[in-house]
């Protein structure tokens, strides 16, 4: 079967990474059984080439996946078998004609952005029928057995290599001897110099050296670097691809994230971390945090739930730094139940199955 992906930008590396992610791991369904062929379609591949180690097309072409510009879709000689349109966004009118036009009308999902929030149970996998007859479904990735998952991929893998990537080669080996390390990749509005700040003075507090992997373009003056910390080194990285990102993410004993991809990395590494969401003008970034909290904490002793909740909105690190230790017990459970779950990347298939079965 031939799947069209089609990725427009909004939220720069997130949907990128996302609609990045989603491809490679069907890819890798495709390797192990199942005969997929992958159309990605993006409006800025500039974007993509940067988390596809400098070239989306060539190397995507690697994996199976043909990289195409978003003004491409127009001109396709045929559809795909299943249509996924990334957020929302809106399909060339070109495609969509030719969608109808198909012998057989193709399996068309609206894949959503991940929230926790409980209604996504219910809209999960819900039919849209379109004025043109054509009739597409909502799928919700999620946190909960009623919903969609989250992409795994080839993070055993990836994460599970002794070596360190050629990216992060130089950076890792600055890190110092039985130092805790942290990793951050947040959005540019974020207290990020007055959190390192109060950070520096938990670990001096508690004895703990803390090495600071600094990703690409983060909001730090370059006069913060050369102030006289007590225990913390920041490290600035490069840009790195998708993959290596992962293995700094699982081999960091605390990641500040952001957005939905490196959310989910943090969360699949079983290790603390804060989630910096994308921030919404009518706020509706809080009501997601306060689900998501909700469900991750589940379970959690009050003692850690009264000082880790307060830590995912920027609290100080001296109130939670101690209990660093219960947190990532903690997290290891959840990174558990979270791939009880199920991949995305499986249970998209099994869906297409089903449909493929009922028409």
């Amino acid at each position: 079967m031939r799947w069209d992906i089609f990725c427009q930008i909004v939220d720069n590396y997130g949907d990128a990474g996302v609609c990045w992610r989603l491809a490679r791991s069907l890819s890798q369904m495709s390797v192990h059984g199942d005969d997929i062929r992958i159309r990605l379609f993006c409006d800025d591949l500039n974007v993509l080439d940067q988390i596809a180690h400098g070239d989306a097309t060539r190397y995507g072409a690697t994996l199976g996946i043909e990289v195409l510009p978003w003004g491409s879709a127009s001109t396709v000689n045929s559809v795909g078998d299943v249509v996924i349109e990334a957020f929302a966004c809106t399909l060339p009118d070109a495609y969509v004609n030719a969608m109808k036009a198909a012998p057989k009308q193709p399996i068309w999902i609206n894949l959503e952005y991940l929230t926790a929030e409980s209604w996504a149970d219910e809209m999960h996998l819900l039919p849209s029928p379109q004025n043109n007859g054509l009739k597409k479904h909502f799928y919700f990735p999620g946190l909960t057995p009623k919903t969609g998952g989250v992409t795994l991929g080839d993070w055993d893998t990836v994460t599970s290599h002794p070596d360190i990537p050629k990216s992060l080669a130089s950076s890792w080996k600055l890190c110092r001897p039985d130092s805790k390390k942290i990793s951050i990749f947040n959005y540019r509005h974020a207290p990020l110099e007055k959190w390192l700040l109060s950070l520096d003075e938990a670990a001096n507090r508690n004895g703990d050296m803390v090495d600071v992997l600094i990703c690409a373009n983060q909001a730090i003056s370059s006069s913060f670097f050369d102030l006289p910390f007590k225990q913390l080194r920041l490290i600035q990285l490069p840009f790195t691809p998708q993959e290596d990102y992962d293995w700094l993410v699982a081999h960091c004993d605390f990641n500040l994230v952001r957005g939905e991809d490196s959310f989910v990395r943090a969360q699949w590494a079983g290790k603390p971390f804060l989630w910096d969401i994308y921030p919404q003008e009518d706020l509706a970034h809080e009501i997601k945090l306060e689900a998501f909290l909700k469900l991750y904490f589940q379970g959690a002793s009050s003692e850690l739930s009264t000082v880790s909740i307060p830590a995912m909105k920027w609290a100080s690190p001296e109130t939670w730094w101690p209990y660093l230790e219960v947190w990532t017990a903690h997290s290891e459970g959840w990174a558990k139940k979270l791939r009880a779950l199920g991949p995305l990347e499986g249970k998209i298939i099994d869906f297409v199955k089903s449909q493929e079965i009922s028409r």
